[in-house]
């Protein structure tokens, strides 16, 4: 059973159960402060009742004094023993009862005809009705108290279940969640989560399932890449080997064509380590960036002239750098790694690139963001290839044929131009692609 839910449902059965006894004992307050206000309420009504039939009695017969019928009525009346007493607090009359043990406290009203106070009339409750009143009144609280207790006992179980329902029902992805990540960070990465109908849930499994796939793809691509660098170095590395064998054995002079043809291998391995070493400065670019405000036509000036050999030998054309629309172009970032970025988008167009094609390069301002663009003459890249020519180690062979006879590379150059302009807090996208070439775009934040 989901703990997390469980919890849930304990602790809004403890808030209900909170709620309930906070809602009792102020029931009970008001019902027993309502209940005095009652029962002084009705005493006052009847002493203000006794006091005026005395008034009555007064006008018609010019004096206090009651017969003994009349007294027993009107304490009736009063709900009590009563004394009547003149304006100068001198006893009239008084029944029976006044004062005894089982009384209840007195309360006095003034007798007033025609506007003129004549005397007083004092009423004793009855003590044996009032603690009939009050035992009443006790029970009745009484009944309140455990009705609220019945009905919150009953609530609380209600609501555990209830919210336990819902909470196991909340948290199930959750748990779901919590066990596919273990599995995950054990090395299934095939592992994917059923999607709930909810909103919050669907969107959390939706973003898991996306990172399991982009994880289980990464380790596919780790895996082909350690698959093909080890091959590609194993190539040159059993040439290399086969090489210096032979000319020490003397099988093969040592001659100075042999000695390059050795060099050359030796070169292609170094090359090929020499790539995984710019990936690994690449990751870390943003903490060793020294940034400044950069003229990007000369970055690009110099970029070209650093690749103007590579050109030469492909036969492959590079018009500019030049600059589109008014400028400068400048930006805030670090040349070196900027520079190595688009070094390495023109050599990719450059080995992509037929020989007799072009490629141009270009600097823009375009509102805020400054822009290099290298645009190739070569096959273009297809759709489905787009979106992953940035990823490392991948290789879109089959979309941008190399021209015969190029070497085989690790596929990251791209990968590194990217990291690289990120950076430098810019990126570096595919603009268009189309059979009659490819546009790249590193895209910077101008400055003025």
């Amino acid at each position: 059973m989901d703990r997390l839910g469980v919890r849930l449902a304990l602790a809004i059965g403890g808030a209900v159960a909170v709620v309930i006894v906070v809602a009792g004992i102020l029931v009970n307050v008001l019902v027993g402060s309502r209940f005095s206000q009652y029962l002084e309420q009705e005493q006052a009504a009847r002493r203000d009742q006794a006091a005026a039939l005395v008034a009555d009695a007064y006008r018609f017969n010019g004096s206090l004094s009651l017969t003994a019928l009349e007294l027993r009525q009107l304490a009736t009346v009063a709900g009590g023993p009563v004394a009547i007493f003149d304006a100068s607090g001198h006893l009239v009359e008084r029944s029976a009862g006044l004062g005894a043990a089982l009384g209840g406290p007195v309360d006095s009203a003034p007798i007033v005809v025609g506007g003129q106070t004549v005397g007083r009339i004092d009423v004793q409750s009855r003590g044996l009705a009032v603690a009939v009143v009050q035992t009443a009144s006790t029970a009745f609280r009484r009944a309140i108290d455990q009705t609220l207790l019945i009905a919150g006992l009953v609530a609380v179980v209600v609501s555990v279940l209830v919210a336990l329902a819902m909470g196991l029902r909340m948290t199930r992805p959750l748990s779901d969640m919590a066990a596919a990540t273990h599995r995950l960070g054990g090395g299934d990465l095939s592992t994917r989560v059923p999607v709930p109908s909810d909103r919050e849930g669907h969107d959390l499994a939706l973003a898991f399932n996306s990172m399991a796939e982009s994880l289980q793809r990464s380790e596919q691509l780790r895996r082909q890449a350690a698959s093909d660098l080890a091959h590609e170095i194993a190539t040159p590395v059993t040439v290399l080997t086969t090489q210096l064998d032979a000319m020490a054995d003397g099988v093969v002079p040592a001659t100075a064509g042999q000695l390059a043809a050795t060099r050359e291998t030796a070169g292609e391995v170094a090359r090929l380590v020499g790539d995984l070493h710019d990936l690994a400065a690449a990751e870390g670019a943003s903490l060793l960036r020294t940034p400044e405000r950069v003229d990007l036509l000369a970055l690009a000036t110099d970029s070209a002239a650093a690749v103007q050999a590579l050109y030469g030998q492909q036969q492959v054309a590079l018009l500019g750098p030049a600059v589109i629309g008014a400028g400068p172009v400048r930006a805030e970032a670090d040349p070196r790694q900027v520079g190595r970025a688009l070094q390495n988008l023109l050599t990719n167009a450059a080995v992509y690139t037929p020989a007799g094609g072009t490629v141009r390069l270009s600097v823009a301002r375009e509102g805020g963001a400054a822009r290099i663009r290298v645009a190739d003459t070569g096959p273009g890249i297809p759709p489905e290839h787009q979106a992953r020519v940035f990823e490392r180690f991948y290789r879109a062979d089959p979309a941008r044929a190399r021209r015969p006879g190029q070497p085989g590379g690790t596929g990251i150059g791209l990968t590194v131009a990217r990291e690289l302009a990120r950076a430098n807090g810019g990126d570096v996208r595919i603009e268009s692609s189309s059979p009659r070439g490819t546009t790249f775009v590193i895209e910077l934040p101008a400055v003025g």
